[in-house]
């Protein structure tokens, strides 16, 4: 039996009223269940039913068919995964950014002592503790 997997065999799968159904991909790997489609499935594009939309039957083939589990058969699931890493690395830039400009202002107010640090900790919704390991650059 081959193992590549249709989205037709997934809409059969998905239909079938028996919960121990399964899709099977021959002795090299593991059958498709419908908790494996449940899973998959969590991302899709579905109806208010919950019943995954006409495109997205192919989805979850390129995910079965996938040479790489858990990775996109498809150029275009690999472009999304590559816009996904990079506003990551985007996010997690911004957020660094933040936290510099943030501690250089904890710094700044404690070393200015226009302000009691316990005033600057209630500001910043910190700790003492946590205000003194910003001003001594221990985090």
């Amino acid at each position: 039996m081959s193992s590549t997997v249709t989205a037709e065999q997934i809409r059969i799968l998905w239909d079938a009223p028996n919960p121990g159904a399964v899709i099977d991909r021959g002795d090299a790997v593991e059958p498709v269940t419908k908790d494996d489609l449940a899973v998959l499935a969590s991302g899709l594009d579905t109806d208010d039913e919950g019943y995954p939309l006409d495109d997205q039957w192919e989805v979850l083939a390129d995910q079965l068919n996938s040479a790489v589990p858990d990775e996109p058969a498809s150029t275009a699931g690999g472009d999304l995964l590559d816009q996904i890493r990079d506003a990551r690395i985007e996010r997690d830039r911004i957020k660094a950014e933040a936290d510099a400009e943030f501690n250089a202002l904890i710094r700044a107010a404690v070393a200015s002592k226009k302000a009691p640090v316990i005033a600057i900790a209630r500001a910043a919704d910190m700790s003492r503790e946590r205000i003194y390991q910003i001003r001594d650059g221990r985090r």
